[in-house]
């Protein structure tokens, strides 16, 4: 294949490639969105972590104390 059919090939390629990301792109508020809920899922699933931790040293903490 000559270089000029290989890079027009790709220039065909990419564009069409570009138009079908574009239609699959999601709206403005909906990544945000997204980000947002799964930073708050985070924090609660570490939130939980901390409190079960804590709860647990505490119960084994428990027998030992006076």
């Amino acid at each position: 294949m000559n270089p000029y059919a290989a890079e027009r090939l790709t220039q065909e390629r990419t564009t069409r490639f570009r138009a079908e990301a574009a239609q699959r792109r999601p709206a403005a508020g909906a990544g945000r969105t997204i980000r947002h809920l799964t930073g708050w899922a985070l924090i609660q699933i570490g939130l939980a972590l901390v409190t079960s931790s804590a709860r647990r040293q505490h119960r084994t903490a428990s027998p030992e104390l006076p």
